[in-house]
């Protein structure tokens, strides 16, 4: 799998995760590293002890390599291959639903943002083209992209 796969497993695991309250938080290992992990991590189990789930499919509906790095010269440093890439989200499909099965999510959501994402290969030497993992990710100020 390679980096842009990845982004597009990331997003599927976040929704699989998301609807069942029951996954294994552990998946996220398969699709998340580093910072991102935590905090994905620890989002997931407040809306666990919330009890909210997710509904839905969010889509990607672009998706654009900004950079790619091979540096591979540091790993305990942080310096391993990286790929940035800005990715549009779409979640016009996608409800949060609480306990009692009302919606959380704010009527005044944008359906469709942009992310831009850092996905790194700690295992790089070992196993170059698997373990791509998103480490970080931040909201980008930009127009919406169009409906996908």
């Amino acid at each position: 799998m390679d980096a842009e796969e990845l982004v597009y497993e990331y997003y599927a695991v976040i929704d699989q995760i998301g609807a069942d309250r029951d996954a294994p938080l552990s998946r996220l290992k398969r699709v998340a590293a580093s910072v991102e992990l935590q905090v994905r991590q620890a989002d997931l189990e407040q809306w666990r002890k919330d009890g909210w789930r997710k509904t839905g499919t969010t889509r990607i509906s672009d998706l654009t390599v900004q950079s790619v790095t091979l540096d591979n010269s540091d790993p305990a440093a942080g310096l391993v291959p990286t790929v940035q890439v800005d990715v549009c989200y779409d979640v016009s499909d996608v409800d949060i639903l609480d306990a009692e099965g009302a919606s959380v999510v704010s009527p005044d959501r944008d359906d469709r943002a942009w992310e831009r994402l850092q996905v790194a290969n700690y295992s790089y030497e070992d196993d170059p083209s698997g373990g791509w993992r998103v480490a970080a990710l931040e909201t980008l100020e930009k127009s919406p992209c169009a409906a996908s």
